[in-house]
């Protein structure tokens, strides 16, 4: 009877251990179901307006931004202020896409040097991919016929680079007219190993290295939040000609980047 109840203690005792080693675990890494799956992902943002997520957020990704779609990724090229256009004249103020995140997105790692102001520190390396929280988000547009009436005018016109728009004009070229921006948002770390990192203020310069103008805060369980524009999603990248009227279909450049968005997501 002694050896039996040594034998069922010695049991309750492993059967302990292996319930705190997988709650230390999830605790660590996070749940799976507080992930957006990238078809979740997709559908939420399809839902909130027929938004197309970006394979990879970046912060150059606004409105009035000339990108390169090809079948194996986009390549920004850079935006209309390039062609002399004074773009904030252009642009629309921001708006609150009806939109309610109740989970958490994860991407690669290296997107967060994408972001303006953020650099990769001597140990970034570390980094295998991000967990990111959404809090505070909003969406940019940009006014074409604002534009096009600015165009009326010959001295505009006189002061607009042609090669600038000699290389919009060319295939695969698209003008991001329409594009979903997170403001805020707590980010997590984790190596490639799966394990989160836990970061602590003295080291975060190891990490990532981050501008003085840049508002950001270390929290409690070593996660950062950033204030910081980045841009997640876009609609109605366009082709353009010299008028600005869409050359083809307006969904041809949207449907091009879901593809990428998948293939980008359905490799990590």
């Amino acid at each position: 009877m002694a050896s039996r109840k040594r034998q069922w203690s010695i049991l309750a005792g492993v059967l302990a251990v292996f319930i705190l080693l997988i709650v230390y675990v999830v605790l660590r890494s996070g749940s799976a179901g507080d992930i957006y799956s990238p078809k979740e992902w997709r559908d939420l943002f399809a839902k909130a307006g027929g938004w197309t997520p970006l394979p990879f957020p970046d912060s150059k990704y606004r409105p009035g931004s000339i990108i390169k779609v090809m079948e194996d990724g986009i390549r920004w090229i850079d935006d209309l202020d390039a062609c002399r256009y004074p773009l904030e004249e252009f642009e629309k103020k921001s708006y609150i896409p009806s939109i309610t995140f109740t989970k958490k997105w994860e991407f690669n790692g290296s997107a967060v040097v994408n972001f303006n102001g953020i650099k990769a520190g001597p140990k970034f390396d570390q980094v295998s991919k991000v967990r990111m929280e959404v809090k505070d988000h909003g969406a940019d547009a940009f006014g074409l016929m604002k534009l096009k009436v600015w165009m009326e005018s010959a001295e505009n016109r006189s002061k607009i680079s042609q090669a600038c728009m000699d290389q919009l004009l060319k295939p695969d070229y698209y003008l991001i007219t329409e594009a979903f921006r997170v403001s805020k948002a707590e980010y997590t770390l984790y190596d490639k190993g799966g394990t989160k990192l836990e970061i602590k203020t003295p080291d975060l310069k190891d990490l990532l290295q981050i501008q003085p103008d840049i508002k950001y805060e270390v929290t409690s369980d070593g996660s950062l939040v950033i204030e910081q524009p980045v841009y997640f999603a876009i609609k109605k990248a366009v082709r353009v000609g010299q008028d600005f009227d869409a050359r083809g279909s307006t969904e041809d450049g949207d449907a091009k980047i879901e593809k990428l968005f998948f293939k980008e997501a359905g490799g990590r």
